[in-house]
């Protein structure tokens, strides 16, 4: 093990993980990752009757078909798409084939060949395979093209119609053992690793590697100075580390390298630092005393062992350096996730950690738990299936859990631990994993560095949300804190305030979010009463989809211009729920560019600051825009998760005029011609005075299930927005398809009732939906007709 020195400013780290290899620093002469090879694996072995079964026999395999040699026709020439030409039969037949390795290497491949399907549907599942290639990828801005230099096998499953089936391990490959290469060459094929635990002098070397040729690149995925944070040792109060050497919490010294560990809490024993404990755990020796080494869980003290085997001191854990019962400096941590992650020089991912008392598999000996995929296919000739850690990752709860997004999110070099294997990832390489040599560009720095995207990418920013929405919480009310930083990063980017998860530079835009699944309201479990306003992701289970890249334009700077001319209503928050206070979510900007106070008297400008068109909605008079003073005693809205990160925390209930209209919704006439991403939601056509159909909404079956339809329900109109993308980004401002965003109301009392139709200071209205209208179409209104209405929404 490496040993560690200069305590103090922990700036060791690097020179002792490269220790012993000083080549890797040679910038004349780039010494690439060790190949030297590990014996066979011992369990590789042919079984007693192996033998190739017919079907594998006649493919004809021998080591030299997986080279790419001089004379070969994929020579020097680029990679070509996989072309399926090696049927091996059914998932049925080839299990019944215990016999045959290729066989069983095949199944392994896809994943537990437990859970390989034999029929979907009804119809058998059929295995087919395609030769591909592998090599040097020449131009880091085409990662998909690579030189083939050796040969893959690629399986795939399908029904026998050809229908691909899910569920099973992305891409597989499987190719020849390193050690059998009939060449000098064994870059690209399968190295074997270390049987009963993780071979940390590896990891050491890619850490010295990313160092020494990638420096400064892979530092941070976003820089401090990005997010405009300094460092958590100056802005978070009392910022504690775990002094691995030393075993105790200490205060972290100022300038000093640090790494955080990302795991699942999960329901397990919880030890936690709380103001009772804090002197006694800042004692040396405190984490392996009697008073604490058992209580400690083993995920967090394995996680110290591997900051000593790589040669870091300082570790922060959050239930650890986070004082949890001290409410001040708790709040002041979580607010700054992305600081603390996006400053530390490493996160150590427990991701095949279950829970916080799993540990981490691979860490000691004989603690790996699973085998490499190895098959002897005769003497001298083994095949390898390639393992990848993305596979093994979809299907922990690592990957499902909302507070290990950010921490992934904003690391900048993550060492993850999977699958009882380790995997680095920095901003100059895809993954370096054990049993796969590490290309050569990405150890020189000269690969595809995983920069972040295009500023100027509306898209991004969803795509942030989507990905947090879709993710679980054990508790529901940390729907914001687990958010947070993610939270930060977006105001500070998108130069924005946020609203209980919404940009409020772009409200209007980013209010018209939908479901890509089954969506329920997102409740407290002690109160039972939501914990997020509906009009937002943040107030609903599942995951959500705010696409305006779609069907608009990615380019913020497009958004910018046109979001103002397509907007009406001047949206303000309650400030909280014993007060008639409001407050604008944003200023709107003069003619100079310049922020400025609204006075609607002089001024009759939208949300955005941009002249409010007369006429939009004929000759009902609009002139009514600011709130009223409305007691809200009665109606009882529930209290809301506070909004931790906003410059402007409110109540979450929204107040503001726009037009009302009463509908019809009933069986839909027109046919359904949407092909994004497909819900379980049921549709329904939108119908107004004429009886014609005027647009169309969907709405979650729970809902359904307690009302009747066809009914009348009351709709507000948001703003301009398009169901559907233009022919052209270009022109799309031109183009038609330009309708009414609606919005369906449910509407709340004090007692727990809900109506269709509803008015302040009573009852407080709730979103069901959103959909869409003809611009023309509000005058179709049942009813008394349309009516220019102020609405308090939750």
């Amino acid at each position: 093990m490496t040993s560690i020195t200069n305590h103090d400013s922990g700036s060791d780290f690097w020179e002792t993980a490269s220790e012993g290899h000083s080549e890797a620093s040679d910038d004349d002469d780039v010494a690439y990752a060790d190949r030297e090879l590990l014996p066979i694996p011992s369990h590789v072995a042919p079984r007693p009757g192996d033998k190739l079964c017919d079907v594998c026999e006649k493919l004809k395999l021998s080591p030299r078909r997986f080279v790419v040699l001089p004379g070969d026709k994929e020579w020097n020439k680029r990679n070509k798409p996989d072309k399926l030409s090696m049927p091996l039969g059914k998932v049925l037949d080839m299990k019944k084939k215990t016999g045959c390795p290729l066989c069983r290497l095949v199944l392994r491949s896809l994943g537990d060949p437990n859970q390989v399907p034999t029929e979907v549907d009804g119809e058998s599942v059929v295995v087919v395979m395609s030769w591909n290639t592998n090599g040097r990828h020449p131009d880091p801005n085409a990662p998909w093209n690579h030189i083939p230099e050796v040969r893959i096998l690629r399986p795939y499953v399908q029904t026998e119609s050809g229908q691909y089936v899910d569920g099973l391990n992305l891409f597989p490959e499987i190719t020849l053992l390193a050690n059998d290469s009939p060449t000098d060459s064994i870059s690209y094929f399968i190295r074997p690793i270390r049987p009963n635990m993780i071979d940390f002098s590896l990891v050491r070397k890619w850490l010295g590697y990313c160092q020494a040729h990638h420096g400064k690149k892979c530092w941070r995925n976003l820089t401090l100075k990005e997010l405009n944070r300094s460092h958590p040792s100056k802005e978070v109060p009392g910022f504690r580390c775990i002094d691995v050497e030393q075993n105790c919490l200490v205060r972290l010294p100022q300038g000093s390298r640090y790494a955080t560990l990302s795991y699942v809490w999960g329901q397990g024993r919880k030890f936690m630092t709380v103001k009772a404990n804090l002197r006694s755990l800042e004692r040396p020796q405190a984490l392996v005393s009697p008073e604490y080494r058992d209580k400690i869980p083993a995920t967090i003290m394995d996680s110290i062992q591997v900051m000593k085997e790589i040669g870091m001191r300082y570790l922060w854990v959050d239930s650890l350096c986070i004082v949890q019962d001290e409410f001040e400096t708790k709040a002041a941590a979580i607010k700054a996730m992305d600081m603390v992650y996006s400053a530390a020089d490493l996160v150590i991912m427990a991701a095949g950690s279950e829970h916080a008392d799993a540990g981490i598999a691979g860490v000691y000996p004989g603690t790996r738990g699973t085998t490499q995929l190895v098959e002897e296919i005769a003497p001298g000739f083994r095949l390898a299936a390639r393992s990848r850690y993305q596979d093994a990752l979809q299907k922990v709860p690592y990957s499902t859990r909302a507070w290990t997004f950010q921490e992934f999110h904003f690391a900048p070099r993550t060492l993850i631990f999977i699958n009882g294997g380790a995997v680095f990832r920095c901003r100059n390489n895809d993954a370096w994993e054990e049993h796969v040599f590490e290309p050569e560009n990405e150890v020189s720095g000269e690969g595809q560095a995983l920069m972040s995207l295009e500023r100027d990418d509306i898209g991004r920013f969803e795509g942030l949300m989507q990905e947090y929405s879709s993710r679980v919480l054990s508790f529901q009310a940390d729907v914001y804190n687990a958010f947070a930083g993610v939270s930060r990063q977006i105001m500070c980017q998108l130069d924005t305030d946020i609203c209980h998860g919404l940009p409020t530079t772009y409200f209007d835009w980013f209010l018209l979010w939908r479901p890509l699944s089954l969506q329920s309201r997102r409740l407290s479990e002690a109160t039972g009463r939501p914990v997020g306003p509906s009009w937002s992701w943040s107030g609903w289970v599942g995951c959500s989809w705010s696409h305006m890249w779609d069907w608009y334009n990615r380019s913020i700077e497009r958004i910018d211009k046109g979001i103002p001319r397509r907007s009406w209503i001047v949206w303000y928050q309650r400030q909280a729920h014993d007060t008639t206070e409001c407050e604008r979510l944003v200023r709107f900007n003069d003619d100079k560019g310049v922020a400025v106070e609204p006075t609607f008297n002089v001024d009759r400008r939208n949300f955005y600051g941009h002249r409010f068109q007369k006429g939009r909605f004929g000759s009902i008079n609009c002139s009514r825009r600011e709130p009223t003073k409305v007691n809200l005693t009665n109606a009882n809205p529930p209290n809301y998760a506070p909004d931790i990160v906003s410059h402007h925390s409110g109540s979450g209930l929204l107040q503001f005029w726009t037009l009302s209209v009463i509908l019809r919704i009933a069986e839909p006439t027109s046919e359904d011609t949407y092909k994004g991403p497909t819900d379980k939601r049921k549709r329904f056509g939108i119908f107004g005075s004429s009886g014609r159909e005027l647009g169309t909404i969907r709405v979650q079956p729970a809902w359904l299930d307690e009302h009747p339809v066809p009914e009348e329900r009351e709709f507000i109109l948001l703003c301009e927005a398009r169901d559907e993308r233009a022919e052209s980004h270009d022109s799309i401002d031109e183009e038609p398809g330009w309708r009414y965003m609606v919005m369906m109301l449910e509407w709340r009392d004090g007692k727990g009732g809900r109506e269709a139709m509803g008015s302040i200071p009573s009852t407080y209205a709730e979103r069901v939906a959103v959909g869409s209208i003809g611009k023309e179409d509000w005058t179709e209104s049942l009813g008394p007709g349309p009516v220019w209405k102020e609405v308090i929404l939750g």
